[in-house]
């Protein structure tokens, strides 16, 4: 844990940020450049100082104002005159916003971090540096005493303060239970609630989905509309099955249809003679890369070229790849294409 910061801790980070908006200021950005600089590089060095510290919300707020100000105006040092907050901004694009960063919750979000690795035992410094320093003989997150200096109280407010010190009790939860041990097959192992503070942990539980026993790898998805990416622009979407049909028709060799996206990458990474890996890599690369370009077009412009006119992208580009491939002597299996 740390002491919070103060002003003049914090400046370094305003001073650099300033320094990097006055020098852009002097260019000729649009913006789209603007907006790219603000998630990119600005985001970056903030990520650095929220992923150790909690920043105090004096520093965020002439964080996101700098950001306003430079984003909508070009410069920092007058007022835009587009009226736009910055939670407006900070909102996905399918709801209004330009997906930037909401420093504030992403602040939060990084420090949850560090309370993990406190409880998955890390060997990190700081998880040793804290244990020496805040617990010499034992380790319990949730009995630690609580201090106004210490930065994280704010946002990280065990189950204990709601409920108090009887609270293991009237739960029947140890002090030191993770979730596995208050969750099994038939569900939340919490006995009839008598308050209206349990009542309350109760209905909150049943807001989202129920632990995992699955004790395999994790596993990430990415889900839009109740579709999943990449799998659906891949393989179920309509576009990406005119652009399959193209380019089956210029292959020597049947393209298989693909039941889910380990399929194809199986099919990518395999050969035959007629059609080596090299090639079925350059095709799925230049696939996707249209896909995901007539993705983005279609969500930020609304437009979308037709199918076959971007097939004609996918078979130029293939076919100046397997033409550098030429000079080195390889087989051309994609030859069947008018060059």
């Amino acid at each position: 844990m740390h002491i919070k910061l103060k002003i003049s801790e914090y400046s370094p980070l305003i001073d650099k940020l300033n320094s990097r908006f006055n020098l852009w200021a002097t260019k000729s950005l649009s913006f789209a450049g603007r907006c790219l600089l603000i998630k990119t590089v600005i985001t970056g060095t903030v990520n650095f100082w929220t992923s150790t510290f909690l920043l105090p919300r004096g520093c965020i707020k002439k964080i996101e104002s700098l950001c306003s100000r430079f984003l909508l105006s070009g410069a920092t040092d007058r007022r835009a005159n587009v009226k736009v907050s910055w939670s407006t901004m900070c909102l996905p694009k399918d709801e209004g916003g330009i997906g930037l960063k909401n420093f504030k919750l992403w602040n939060i979000t990084l420090l949850l971090h560090l309370a993990w690795l406190l409880f998955s035992g890390s060997s990190s410094l700081w998880v040793a540096w804290h244990c020496h320093h805040n617990c010499p003989t034992s380790y319990s997150f949730w009995s630690q005493s609580e201090s106004p200096l210490m930065s994280w109280n704010d946002p990280l407010r065990p189950l204990i303060n709601v409920f108090g010190r009887n609270g293991p009790c009237n739960l029947r939860i140890h002090i030191d239970a993770s979730v596995a041990d208050a969750y099994n097959e038939q569900g939340w192992r919490l006995p009839h609630p008598r308050s209206d503070m349990e009542v309350a942990l109760h209905s909150f539980l049943t807001t989202f989905p129920t632990p995992s026993l699955d004790r395999a790898p994790d596993i990430f998805t990415w889900s839009t509309e109740g579709q999943s990416h990449p799998g659906h622009l891949m393989l179920s979407c309509p576009y990406a099955g005119a652009l399959w049909t193209e380019i089956n028709r210029r292959i020597r060799e049947p393209v298989p249809q693909f039941s889910n996206w380990s399929h194809l990458m199986q099919w990518a990474s395999s050969f035959t003679s007629l059609t080596p890996s090299v090639m079925r890599m350059m095709v799925v690369q230049a696939l996707t890369y249209t896909i995901w370009q007539q993705r983005n077009n279609m969500l930020h412009n609304q437009t979308l070229l037709p199918p076959l006119v971007a097939f004609n992208g996918i078979n130029r580009h293939i076919i100046d790849y397997l033409c550098g491939k030429e000079a080195e002597k390889i087989q051309l299996p994609y030859g069947t294409l008018a060059i």
